[in-house]
């Protein structure tokens, strides 16, 4: 059965336009009022033919100019009758801004549309009217069951508290999703369902460096306050781009770009991404110092692949999710990196048209990943983007000039292996160190506990933990990872005594 909308404006012109662009989808009737007047018939129409509901409209669309015009109870008469009180309502209007628009919600509506109609904007009519059809026939199954049980009181409730749920869908779903997004998936019957597609996709993941041993210092919502903060900033850059953000899962990101909404330059857009969300951490780190809190890091993984994208779940409890080898994949990616670091697929980098600065690249065969990939350490994107990231730490610290062994114990799925590597630290800073192996056994990306010994036997520092992120001949760079305060004391005093 067609939907009916009602269109109440007193230009007969516009109102004519209208009329033609709604009457044109097919699944739609406009009934076109000039007066309140005309409204008010139409209401008794409804009551004397209750038996009905030919002329029941399922959606309300207003003028801005008459439903705001002086001494006109237009939206009173519409708000007060219980027969279209629950429709959803329109305002239309010639040209909008925030200021109209937070006024025309004030005043009731759901949804503001610019005139004459878009394409998107029948659409989006059709899409709401279908919902309220549907709700209604919802209700009319619950209205039927209270006759039934004598519990009209309960049905009422159940109304209520549908029209109050219905509303904070809407709520929620612009706070989940960027407008692109929610146009998608509101403006599409199936939107709502079960299902999505695949799509070529360059999958995200972000994680937050040393914030679970501050969790564990802090209180609970101290905790959730410097999440909050850290969130709000990478969502805005994350949306920025494009992107989506699919999930947080307690300190990590998983977002995609290229999906829903297909954009050929999803790789160069989510490079770009991950190089602003690095050098946003300085902001991060003010607000830390501010409250006396660790600086905290990000390392961030990309990988490009297809996936599949869309509501996954039961019909009683779904969410949206992104689904596919290329999202465990670029998990295992970033679980290489290092807080500060950039690391992306090589073959992800196939189809990118403006110049990528590259750090370093390794060859790795990681568990989890189905094959052995390249791995590019990515620090800066040229041609529109001109990103990079800042303040990289190049030097690798100062110079040592005492004997000081390095054992270098491999952590294997967070299980310390008994038998440590014998190296010799020669360079010391305080994110990163420079030793020399007594031979080749630690390969890169290898994560190790770390024990410095002096000559005569005393133990300078020990129980940190660092990565090997670069190699060359039997030198190796370490990242630490997770550092203690012996560690702080020695590397203060040989970088502060240094020359």
């Amino acid at each position: 059965m067609e939907k009916i909308i009602w269109t109440i404006g007193d230009k007969r012109d516009e109102m004519i336009e209208a009329q033609r662009r709604i009457n044109s989808i097919g699944s739609m009737r406009a009934l076109c009022m000039l007066s309140i007047e005309a409204l008010e018939k139409a209401i008794i129409t409804i009551q004397e033919n209750l038996a009905s509901r030919i002329s029941f409209p399922s959606l309300i669309i207003i003028d801005y100019e008459m439903a705001v015009k002086d001494n006109c109870n237009l939206l009173s008469i519409i708000k007060n009758q219980k027969y279209v009180a629950g429709v959803p309502l329109f305002i239309m209007m010639d040209k909008r801004t925030r200021e109209l628009d937070e006024e025309c919600y004030s005043l009731g509506a759901m949804v503001v549309l610019t005139k004459p109609f878009s394409k998107s904007g029948i659409l989006r009519i059709e899409r709401i009217a279908w919902q309220y059809e549907v709700t209604k026939n919802y209700e009319k199954t619950l209205q039927k069951q209270a006759m039934d049980l004598q519990a009209a009181r309960e049905i009422m409730r159940l109304n209520k508290q549908l029209e109050a749920r219905n509303e904070l869908l809407y709520k929620v779903f612009g706070r989940y999703f960027s407008d692109s997004v929610v146009e998608v998936i509101l403006e599409h019957p199936e939107g709502v369902s079960i299902g999505g597609k695949k799509a070529d996709m360059t999958v995200m993941m972000v994680d937050l460096r040393g914030f679970t041993s501050l969790s564990t210092q802090l209180e609970p919502e101290v905790v959730t306050t410097v999440l909050n903060v850290f969130f709000d900033r990478m969502i805005e850059i994350i949306r920025k781009y494009g992107g989506t953000v699919i999930e947080l899962l307690g300190d990590c990101i998983l977002a995609v770009f290229g999906a829903p909404l297909p954009n050929e330059e999803h790789t160069a857009n989510a490079i770009a991404t991950a190089i602003e969300m690095q050098n946003a951490m300085s902001d991060i780190n003010i607000y830390c110092e501010e409250y006396g809190y660790p600086h905290l890091e990000i390392g961030v993984g990309l990988h490009r692949g297809e996936a599949f994208i869309g509501n996954v779940g039961s019909e009683r409890m779904m969410r949206y999710n992104v689904v596919g080898s290329v999202v465990n994949e670029c998990s295992r990616i970033e679980g290489l990196s290092v807080g500060g670091q950039i690391l992306i697929s090589e073959d992800s980098l196939e189809n990118i048209s403006v110049p990528i600065t590259i750090n370093n690249k390794i060859k790795v065969n990681a568990k989890g990943l189905l094959r052995a990939i390249s791995i590019c350490d990515v620090t800066g994107i040229g041609g529109k983007y001109n990103v990079c990231i800042e303040n990289i730490e190049n030097n690798n610290g100062t110079d040592i000039t005492d004997k000081v062994k390095i054992m270098l114990y491999p952590v294997e799925n967070k299980v310390v292996e008994d038998e440590a590597i014998v190296a010799e630290l020669r360079r010391i800073s305080e994110k990163r160190a420079i030793v020399e192996l007594k031979d080749e056994g630690l390969p890169i990306f290898t994560d190790v506990q770390v024990e410095a010994v002096m000559e005569d036997g005393r133990v300078i520092f020990d129980d940190i933990y660092a990565k090997i992120i670069d190699k060359k001949d039997n030198n190796v760079t370490l990242h630490f990872t997770h550092i203690n305060h012996s560690f702080k004391v020695y590397a203060e005093k040989v970088i502060n005594n240094r020359g």
